[in-house]
């Protein structure tokens, strides 16, 4: 039995077209069966040998194409493919400049910095008009209150000492205290004063005259030779205008006489910065 199939029918079509086939063969072959058992008659029949098979029957119309199948699931993703070269850089487009926003308001001002370094002094100005007589009387007075209120401080500062004596434009003072030399210069210092120091014979005389006072051999006086042996200076390292050493003296006694005292025969003497004699401050006016 030959199956005819189109050589353009899909799988489907051919499916359908080989059932077809097959049920019309069957068909046929119940049919031959049921002429076979008519012609055979009753048992007694002998039995009869077909001298050939019928002819095949024309293969049948082939049917209609059946409906589409749904469609499939979706895939699984797949894995993610390499990373791409990279790309050229885009060009840089400068936009137009913006518009200036208002202009704000002040901020509070800040607190005072500190003060700066003295600036140098400056040129001597031109000499002024002639003042009026009441201009002079007031530039006097003026002078005359500064000079009153100087005063007025070195009193104060004088009257904490117990014993002082006036000395032209200044006071020497003293509480009867001794010290080392270092502690005398210190305590001169804070008291607004400085040691004392004669810068002439008058000041000399009238240093030596607290002697009665103090019960003392020596004051000390606001001079040494630290700095260069031999070579006496003040507490503000100037040369000594006015002196009055003693004979033989200073001669820096086994070396260690670096400091400078008044004896009470008014003649001075170079001594022992650590050792503690009178202390004398002197106060200007």
């Amino acid at each position: 039995m030959f199956v005819y199939l189109g050589s353009c029918t899909s799988h489907s079509e051919q499916r359908m077209a080989l059932l077809s086939q097959f049920f019309t063969a069957l068909l046929l072959l119940l049919l031959q069966l049921e002429l076979l058992h008519l012609v055979g008659g009753s048992e007694a029949a002998a039995p009869q040998t077909l001298s050939c098979l019928p002819p095949p029957g024309v293969p049948g119309t082939p049917g209609h194409n059946g409906l589409p199948g749904r469609d499939g699931r979706d895939g699984k993703d797949g894995a993610a493919g390499p990373q791409g070269e990279k790309g050229e850089p885009g060009l840089t487009v400068q936009g137009p400049p913006g518009k200036a926003g208002p202009e704000g308001s002040a901020g509070p001002a800040g607190p005072a910095g500190p003060a700066g370094p003295t600036g140098p002094r400056g040129l001597k100005g031109d000499p002024g008009l002639p003042g009026t007589a009441e201009n002079g009387l007031i530039t006097a007075l003026q002078s005359e209150l500064q000079t009153l209120k100087s005063r007025l401080s070195a009193v104060e500062k004088v009257l904490h000492f117990s014993t002082f004596k006036k000395v032209g434009q200044k006071y020497y003072a003293s509480n009867g205290m001794k010290a080392t030399f270092d502690e005398a210069e210190r305590f001169c210092a804070g008291a607004g004063g400085a040691l004392v120091l004669p810068r002439n014979e008058a000041e000399n005389k009238a240093l030596t005259a607290m002697h009665t006072a103090l019960g003392s051999t020596y004051i000390f006086l606001g001079a040494t030779d630290r700095e260069k042996e031999g070579q006496f200076v003040d507490l503000s390292k100037r040369p000594l205008t006015y002196t009055n050493w003693k004979p033989n003296e200073p001669n820096n006694y086994k070396g260690n006489e670096d400091c400078t005292g008044v004896n009470t025969d008014s003649k001075w003497n170079d001594l022992p910065c650590n050792l503690a004699y009178h202390v004398v401050c002197e106060i200007a006016m």
